[in-house]
């Protein structure tokens, strides 16, 4: 009767044990990649780059939504932006900004 409670006992800890490591490993891959961004400086001004698993995916010299080719005034206003587009890709809503959201967001527009 000992040796017969070993081998169940034996037989349900591998078993508990697969059964973690199975769930542990289709669990990350159902994870989302990590997102990170990056403030670029620039000539005039500054930008941002968004990364996923450290490919760069988006690289904005230029702040959206307005015309021209302006870039950000300060390196705080292409981090706030940034932040936005990453939250926006993570909850699988189109990355667009749009000039309310720069408005919302207190993002300094020269000359607009």
């Amino acid at each position: 009767m000992g040796k017969a409670i070993k081998i169940t006992t034996v037989c349900l800890l591998t078993g508990l044990a697969l059964s973690v490591f199975f769930l542990l490993k289709y669990k990350k891959r159902e994870q989302t990649p990590p997102l990170y961004s990056k403030v670029i400086k620039l000539e005039e001004g500054y930008g941002y780059q968004i990364f996923m698993n450290d490919k760069l995916l988006v690289q904005q010299e230029f702040i959206p939504a307005i015309k021209g080719k302006t870039p950000f005034q300060s390196e705080k206003d292409a981090e706030k932006v940034a932040k936005s587009v990453i939250r926006k890709i993570q909850g699988k809503i189109s990355p667009e900004i749009t000039l309310q959201e720069l408005n919302q967001l207190d993002i300094v527009l020269l000359g607009q």
